[in-house]
C-alpha cells in the first residue's frame, strides 16, 4: 500500500475546514522514522494537508509548492491529528496540524496546490 492510500485510510471525519485524522502506530512511513523513535514524516505531513484540501474541494489535489513550513513537536503512532485549513490572499492555504484534545500545535504549513494529473503507465 501506497504512502498515500495509508493517510487517506487515516481519515475519520471532517467539519468545516476542520479534517480529524488519526495515525495508526502501524502506519507503514513510521518503520523508517525512526527506528526506535517513531514520529511521522513531514512529507506525511504534507500528505495530509493535500488529502485535506482534496476532501474540501472534492478533486484531486497535490502540493504544487510549500511556501513555509514550522514543525513544533512530533506527531508520534497512535496520534490524533486536526488538519484545519484557512485560504490566503496569495492564493496558497495555511495548515494547521494540532491535537484535537488539546489544541497544541504539531505543525504549520503554508503551501500550494494543483491538480493531479492522471498517472499513465
Amino acid at each position: 500500500m501506497s504512502v498515500e492510500a495509508a493517510l487517506k485510510k487515516c481519515f475519520v471525519s471532517a467539519s468545516d475546514n476542520a479534517f480529524l485524522y488519526r495515525i495508526a502506530p502501524d502506519f507503514p512511513a513510521f518503520n523508517g522514522h525512526f527506528p526506535g523513535n517513531p514520529l511521522l514524516p513531514a512529507v506525511c505531513q504534507m500528505g495530509l494537508c493535500a488529502d485535506a484540501l482534496s476532501r474540501r474541494t472534492g478533486r484531486p489535489l497535490e502540493i504544487k509548492a510549500v511556501g513555509r513550513s514550522k514543525f513544533m513537536r512530533p506527531i508520534l503512532p497512535g496520534a490524533d491529528v486536526r488538519v484545519t485549513l484557512s485560504p490566503r490572499p496569495d492564493g496558497q492555504f495555511l495548515a494547521e496540524l494540532a491535537d484535537p484534545a488539546d489544541g497544541r500545535k504539531f505543525s504549520q504549513i503554508i503551501f500550494s496546490a494543483r491538480v493531479r494529473e492522471e498517472e499513465t503507465l
